[in-house]
């Protein structure tokens, strides 16, 4: 993080070669993001250049010291934002775009990196189907990598709020989950008279 910071600085200061390690220290977890926010691959990385070109003419109004990637969150939020509600009636990541998952790190194991990329699939048609602030936090946390603290700074709420907002989203992702692979609690009785196994 201090790295990041003397980074942030050095391009503050016009050093263009610090713009573009700053770029190359970010653009995971900023792509990630975008990529959550977009229909398709190509529209994930025409958003991540909208967003880095917002950070650039905001850099000036970065405080130094303060947690960068949590102030480029909310620089990006409402352009990302608008993105959503434009691609809302299509809504389906960019997640699924095989150029996207290409890009994912895999396994050196085809067949983990494949049954990873079948999992993620679920997990984002999952999350159509719930609110979309609840969507937004599991995307944050759980596709982008941001830190709770760095949610908490971004959305601007407390850092137990964020965590108890989370935990409610994971939960009901789980159910969504569970209703898309049709499982169903199955009580001890019934299990045992349709022949299973106690």
């Amino acid at each position: 993080m201090e790295d990041l910071e003397a980074t942030v600085e050095r391009c503050r200061a016009g050093d263009d070669e610090a713009w573009r390690a700053l770029v190359g220290a970010t653009i995971g977890p900023i792509y990630r993001l975008c990529a959550s926010f977009a229909p398709s691959a190509a529209e994930a990385e025409e958003l991540t250049q909208d967003v880095y070109f917002k950070l650039w003419e905001s850099l000036e109004r970065y405080h130094p010291g303060s947690n960068f990637m949590a102030w480029a969150w909310r620089v990006a939020k409402n352009l990302l934002i608008d993105a959503h509600r434009r691609c809302r009636r299509e809504r389906q990541a960019a997640w699924l775009d095989p150029e996207v998952l290409d890009r994912l790190p895999g396994a050196d194991n085809p067949q983990r990196t494949a049954e990873h990329r079948q999992r993620l699939r679920l997990v984002v048609r999952s999350l159509g189907q719930i609110e979309p602030e609840l969507a937004h936090l599991v995307l944050l946390r759980d596709f982008a990598g941001m830190a709770y603290q760095e949610m908490a700074e971004a959305l601007e709420l407390p850092l137990g709020t964020v965590k108890s907002r989370l935990n409610r989203a994971r939960l009901e992702l789980a159910t969504a989950v569970r209703r898309r692979l049709d499982i169903r609690p199955v009580d001890s009785q019934t299990f045992l008279n349709e022949g299973g196994v106690p």
